[in-house]
């Protein structure tokens, strides 16, 4: 299983006079946790200035950090609305739909930054095929993920984001030797990013090889004993290997970490039918189901649910 790391930054502008005042404390306010405020001074400066993107992407992530998802988008739209040409503000608003799930929407604005952003600036053309490949894969268009991230690997060939993301969907169009090959090369640019080490650890799941999966998901954890697909892919390894405690264990901890993961709950569901627990099993199928999860993994859990949870 692969995640797709899409984000809005807060970001730093360059400006003059009393508007870049406004902007460092504003930015000061942010980092002290008081949002609201940084909030009424990015207001000032963006009534008191002429329209500018990152004016507005300071504000969004200003409301992100509050949770205000609706405010992010009402001013993701407004921006664009008076900057129909950014690029960056529609890749920031199709972030946002991304994660709300609205994944055609977000395709759309993806592909839209991707037309005006200028052929010669390749890592900002790679970036937002990657996003929109990422997009595509989680609606299972995996034909179409594949297209996008080919050409974003080609563009910005050690973008790691990049080969990590391609070398997942290259399990989904039959070139599984591929997949092994762009992870093998993700490692070889950065030893140290722990996802690699998750994606390997899939990898060989799918080849039923899952003492050498727990192998590349201990090394993840060694790297970052927060990420969440590393103990929940982990947990699946565990299972297969009867350590039904160990992978409960896992399971645990990551639906600590993430508990918006539906495919967590499908693992969760699985240890807890081994342990005979098919009540707590069966609530965990419908949590998978509501998360989302026919609609990025595919039916296995609604068939699991037509089997396993008749009554």
């Amino acid at each position: 299983m692969t995640r797709i790391l899409l984000w809005i930054a807060l970001i730093g502008l360059s400006t003059t006079g009393v508007a870049q005042s406004k902007l460092d404390q504003a930015r000061a306010m942010a980092e002290a946790g008081n949002f609201k405020e940084a909030i009424v001074l990015i207001d000032e400066v963006i009534v008191s200035n002429p329209p500018r993107s990152s004016y507005y992407q300071q504000k969004a992530g200003f409301q992100l950090a509050q949770q205000d998802y609706e405010g992010v988008m009402q001013t993701l739209t407004k921006a664009i609305t008076l900057m129909p040409d950014s690029a960056d503000l529609y890749d920031s608003r199709g972030t946002l739909l991304e994660a709300f799930r609205l994944y055609k929407e977000a395709i759309e604005d993806f592909t839209k930054a991707y037309n005006l952003t200028r052929t010669d600036d390749k890592e900002m053309r790679a970036h937002l095929l990657m996003n929109r490949g990422g997009t595509k894969a989680r609606i299972r268009d995996f034909e179409g993920a594949y297209a996008d991230l080919m050409l974003a690997s080609e563009l910005d060939p050690k973008n790691i984001d990049v080969l990590n993301n391609l070398a997942m969907v290259c399990s989904h169009v039959g070139k599984q030797a591929d997949s092994f090959k762009y992870l093998e090369k993700v490692i070889s640019v950065n030893p140290n990013y722990a996802i690699g080490y998750v994606n390997l650890g899939f990898s060989y799941q799918g080849l039923d090889q899952h003492k050498k999966a727990i192998e590349y998901f201990d090394k993840a954890i060694s790297l970052d004993p927060t990420e969440p697909l590393a103990f929940s892919n982990r947990s699946f390894s565990k299972l297969k290997t009867g350590d039904l405690e160990g992978a409960m264990n896992d399971i645990n901890q990551s639906l600590k970490m993430m508990p918006s993961n539906s495919y967590a709950y499908k693992i969760r569901a699985l240890i807890l039918f081994e342990k005979k627990m098919n009540s707590d099993a069966c609530k965990d199928l419908n949590e998978a189901v509501e998360l989302g999860y026919e609609q990025q993994y595919g039916s296995e859990v609604n068939e699991l649910l037509a089997k396993k949870c008749k009554n």
